[in-house]
C-alpha cells in the first residue's frame, strides 16, 4: 500500500503527481474543473511553486501546442497574435516580433536563463505575473480564453478580475503598436533565473504614456501616474515620484 503523500519524500512526491492528457481545449477544461488541476506547458514554474509551497500538486492537465491556435505568431488585422504555448526563445527571436517592438526581443533574451527560456511558454509567464505580464497590461493586450462556457476574447485586465481557475488561455493580441516607443525596467534578486521583483513597462503610442508594474505586488495598470504625467508638461521629480509611490502603496505594494 503506498503512503500518504504527506509521508513520502521529495522524490517520490514528485512522482506521485498524476498528469492528465486531454485531447482537446475542452476536454483540458473539464478535467482541470473536475479534479481541480492546474494548466502546465514548459512547466518552469512547478520547481519555483514547489520552494514557496513545500508541496507538489496532486494533479496536472498537460497541455498540447498542436491545438489550434495555441502555438505560433501571427499578424492579422486586429494586431500581432501570439499562441500562448508559444516559448520565450521563439517569440524572442521570431522576426515578426522585431517589427512590432523591437526592444521586446533584447528583453525576452534576459528572462531567466537559456534552458528555462526554451521550455516556458509566454502563456505561463503572463499568467504567473512574469517578465511579460506588465508590458501586456501597458499595451493593452486582449486575450483569447477557453473556459466552461465556450471562448472568449477579452481584454487582459477584465480577464485577471473575472477569470476562473479552470480559464485556459489561448492565446493574446498585441495592438498594432509598430513606432511605438517602449521601455522595460527589471528589478529581480539575480540577473537571471530568479522571481522578478519587479517589472516596469512604459510605452509611448504617440500621443500618451501607459504604465505598468508587475511583480511581487502584483500586476498593476498605473492609472494615476498616467495621468500624471499625461496632463503635466512639466513636473518636479518629487511630484513624479509621491503620486507613485502612493498609487503603488494604495494597491498593496511596499
Amino acid at each position: 500500500m503506498s503512503a500518504p503523500i504527506s509521508e513520502l519524500n521529495f522524490v517520490t512526491a514528485r512522482r506521485a503527481v498524476r498528469v492528465l492528457r486531454p485531447d482537446s481545449p475542452s476536454q483540458a477544461v473539464s478535467l482541470a474543473r473536475q479534479c481541480r488541476a492546474s494548466y502546465t506547458a514548459g512547466g518552469t514554474w512547478l520547481q519555483p511553486a514547489y520552494e514557496r509551497d513545500q508541496c507538489w500538486p496532486e494533479n496536472l492537465v498537460a497541455l498540447n501546442a498542436s491545438w489550434p491556435g495555441f502555438w505560433g505568431l501571427e499578424d492579422g488585422p486586429n494586431g500581432l497574435t501570439v499562441g500562448a504555448m508559444t516559448s520565450l526563445a521563439e517569440m524572442a527571436r521570431h522576426p515578426l516580433v522585431r517589427d512590432y517592438l523591437p526592444p521586446l526581443a533584447k528583453f525576452l533574451n534576459l528572462v531567466a536563463g537559456p534552458g528555462v527560456r526554451a521550455l516556458g511558454t509566454v502563456g505561463g509567464n503572463l499568467i504567473v505575473g512574469g517578465d511579460l505580464s506588465a508590458l501586456a497590461m501597458a499595451l493593452d493586450v486582449r486575450v483569447d480564453v477557453v473556459g466552461h462556457a465556450g471562448v472568449r476574447i477579452l481584454p487582459l485586465s477584465q480577464w485577471l478580475r473575472e477569470r476562473t481557475s479552470e480559464d485556459l488561455l489561448r492565446g493574446f493580441t498585441i495592438p498594432d503598436c509598430r513606432g511605438w516607443r517602449m521601455s522595460l525596467e527589471k528589478l529581480g534578486y539575480r540577473a537571471r533565473f530568479s522571481p522578478t521583483r519587479a517589472t516596469l513597462a512604459c510605452v509611448h503610442d504617440g500621443y500618451r504614456l501607459r504604465l505598468a508594474v508587475g511583480g511581487e505586488g502584483g500586476l498593476l495598470r498605473l492609472a494615476a501616474t498616467e495621468a500624471f504625467l499625461n496632463g503635466w508638461a512639466a513636473l518636479a521629480p518629487d511630484d513624479f515620484g509621491a503620486v507613485l509611490d502612493c498609487e503603488l502603496v494604495d494597491h498593496g505594494w511596499q
